[in-house]
C-alpha cells in the first residue's frame, strides 16, 4: 500500500514543471559532470524544445494582419525595448565585456513560449498571447541578431553565425512544428508536448547551472549583481506594471502584457549564449531561468488573490 503511494506521489512529481525545473538546478550542482556531454546538443534539444512550443501556435492568425501588427509592436516594445533597457544599462556600467555579452543575448531573446499556458493558467488573454508571441518570433528572426551585432560589435562575430542559429532554433522549428498538427500525429503531439517541453528545459537549465558551477560558487559577486540586475527587469518591473493597472482592473489583456513583458525565453538565452560566447557568458541566462520560475509563482500568488476577490 505505502509502496503504491509513494509511487503516485512519484509520478506526480514527476510530472510538475516547477519540481523538474527546480531539480534540473539542484542536480546541475550536486552532479555537474555529464553537461561536458550535453553542452555539445543543447541546440538540438532547444530546436526539439521549439518544434512542439510552437505547434500550439496557427498561423491563419496572420490573416488580421491590423492586429497582430498591433500586439506585435505592443510585444517588441515591452519584450525587447523596456526589458532590453533595464538590463542593458546597469549591465554595462557594471560587468566585463564576457557578461556584458550574456545580458546583450537576454535583450535580444523573444518572450518565452511559456507565455501561453500562464496566460491560460492566469485566465489572460490568449489571442493577444498568440499573436503577441507569433509576431515576436518572426521579429526575432531579423531583431534577435540585429541587437547582437549592435551590442558586441566590438567582438570579431560572423553575423552568419547568428543567423544560423536563429534558422535552427525559431524558423526550422517554427516549419517542423506544422507537421505535429498533421490529423493523425496532433493527438500524440498534444499528449507529450507539455513532457517534450518541460524536460528540455530542464536539460538546457541543468546544462548551463552545470558548467557554470564553479563559477556560480566562486563568485558571488558576478551571481549577486546580475540577481539584482534580472530581478529588476523581470520581478520588479512586473510588479510595477501589476500595480499601474490594479486600480483599472486587472484585465485579462493586462495580464498578457505582465507576462509578455517579463518573461522570456530562458533556453533561448542560454543555448545562444553557450553556441557565441564564453560559457560564463551564459550565467546571467542561467540565473535568470530562475527568476523566471520564482515570478511565475509569485504572479499566481498574485492573480489568485486578485480574481477571487
Amino acid at each position: 500500500m505505502y509502496l503504491f503511494l509513494l509511487m503516485d506521489i512519484f509520478i506526480k512529481l514527476i510530472k510538475n514543471r516547477n519540481f523538474i525545473l527546480i531539480s534540473a538546478l539542484i542536480i546541475a550542482f550536486i552532479l555537474p559532470d555529464a553537461a561536458k556531454y550535453t553542452k555539445d546538443y543543447t541546440v538540438y534539444i532547444l530546436a526539439l524544445v521549439m518544434t512542439f512550443s510552437t505547434s500550439g501556435i496557427k498561423f491563419k492568425m496572420l490573416a488580421d494582419y491590423r492586429s497582430v501588427l498591433r500586439i506585435s509592436s505592443q510585444s517588441v516594445l515591452l519584450n525587447y525595448v523596456i526589458h532590453g533597457i533595464i538590463l542593458l544599462v546597469p549591465a554595462y556600467f557594471i560587468f566585463d565585456e564576457v557578461v556584458f555579452n550574456g545580458f546583450v543575448v537576454i535583450a535580444a531573446t523573444p518572450p518565452g513560449v511559456a507565455v501561453i499556458p500562464f496566460t491560460y493558467i492566469f485566465k489572460g488573454d490568449l489571442d493577444y498571447s498568440f499573436k503577441g508571441i507569433l509576431g515576436s518570433y518572426l521579429i526575432s528572426i531579423f531583431l534577435s541578431p540585429l541587437i547582437i551585432i549592435l551590442f558586441t560589435g566590438s567582438i570579431a562575430l560572423n553575423p552568419m553565425i547568428i543567423i544560423f542559429v536563429i534558422i535552427k532554433i525559431i524558423i526550422v522549428p517554427m516549419i517542423l512544428s506544422r507537421f505535429l498538427l498533421i490529423k493523425k500525429i496532433r493527438p500524440i503531439t498534444e499528449k507529450i508536448r507539455g513532457k517534450i517541453v518541460d524536460w528540455g528545459f530542464a536539460l538546457i537549465i541543468y546544462t548551463a547551472v552545470a558548467i557554470n558551477r564553479n563559477i556560480i560558487l566562486t563568485e558571488i559577486n558576478l551571481v549577486f549583481l546580475s540577481s539584482v540586475i534580472l530581478f529588476s527587469a523581470i520581478i520588479l518591473s512586473g510588479i510595477v506594471h501589476y500595480l499601474l493597472v490594479k486600480n483599472k482592473q486587472i484585465s485579462p489583456i493586462n495580464i498578457s502584457k505582465n507576462l509578455m513583458l517579463t518573461v522570456k525565453s530562458s533556453g533561448f538565452a542560454i543555448t545562444v549564449a553557450l553556441i557565441l560566447f564564453e560559457s560564463k557568458a551564459a550565467v546571467p541566462a542561467a540565473v535568470m531561468s530562475i527568476l523566471v520560475l520564482v515570478w511565475l509563482i509569485i504572479l499566481n500568488f498574485m492573480y489568485s488573490v486578485q480574481q477571487e476577490k
